[in-house]
This record gives structure tokens, sequence and C-alpha cells, in this order.
């Protein structure tokens, strides 16, 4: 096969890479339509048509679920309700933090020794579109996120959520 046809079926090999990236898509942002996962996609140069992703949606066994500003895919298993998530990062901000702070797009939260995995997991399963990834040491958290703007969106929400105002 050659062309479009060519590389929107691909070999099994591309369509375990593709399908892994739409995996990572949806658990790391909100996708809220087939479209977005398409043009997704592509900003990871993997050109496929609507077609395609909705079969890869079928396979990979995605759900939609109701989430706050509508309809959004996940994986099933994954964390599918919204506020049980943003309760739980609730919690563990409070019982296992002392402080959250942002230098540029790098937020560091110090947490209580030991307690950092389980903090980085409870912010990560809140799914910010703000945030590009975490990473847990012992007692800290490093946040990256996608702009300065974004940080600065995420600290405050952080520390809405920790105050328990949202």
């Amino acid at each position: 096969m050659t062309g479009v046809a060519g590389r929107v079926a691909g070999n099994g090999a591309a369509k375990r890479s593709r399908q892994r990236a739409i995996l990572e898509l949806v658990r790391t942002r909100t996708i809220r339509t087939q479209e977005e996962l398409v043009t997704a996609l592509a900003g990871r140069h993997l050109d496929v048509t609507q077609a395609t992703v909705s079969r890869d949606i079928r396979e990979l066994g995605l759900l939609r679920v109701p989430g706050e500003g509508g309809s959004r895919y996940a994986q099933t298993g994954a964390e599918v309700d919204e506020r049980a998530a943003r309760q739980r990062l609730h919690n563990a901000l409070v019982e296992h933090t002392h402080g959250i702070e942002f230098i540029d797009l790098l937020g560091i939260v110090h947490a209580q020794p030991g307690s950092a995995s389980l903090v980085a997991v409870a912010i990560d399963s809140a799914r910010f579109d703000e945030l590009a990834g975490t990473v847990a040491g012992d007692d800290t958290v490093l946040l990256i996120a996608r702009s300065r703007p974004a940080a600065q969106r995420l600290l405050a929400t952080l520390r809405t959520i920790s105050e328990g105002v949202e």
C-alpha cells in the first residue's frame, strides 16, 4: 500500500504505535470528540482518518464518560468520575503536602516523606489539561506545565482544591 491509504491502515507495528498514542492522549488530555483525537494524532505526525480513529476507539474499548464541560473519552478502568478524582486530590493535598510553588513552567509540591508518589497519582488522576506530566520523588512532586499561563492556572486550581473551595 502506498499513499494515504497505506499510512492510515498501516502495518501491525504502526497500528500498535497509533493505539499507544491514543491511550496516552486519552489519559493525559480531555478528548471530547473523534475529530479532536484525529487532530491530536496529527500533532504527533500520525496521519489518520476519523474512520480509523473510530475503529481504534472500539478496539481499545474506550468509553465516553460524563465530565465537567461535557463527555470525554476514557480508558476502561480509568478514573471516570471527575468529582471523585478532585476529592481524592483534595484529600492528598491536605493530608500529605505542605506547600506548592511554581518557577516558570515547573511546579514543586512539597510532600510528607514517602508520600510524593501518592500525591502525583492524585494529581495525574485529576487530568489537568495544563499539566504535561509529573515526576515523584520521596517528598517532592515535580509538575511540568504546558505554558506559563497554564502554570499559573494550575497553581491557582491546586491551591483552590487544597483549600476545599472548588
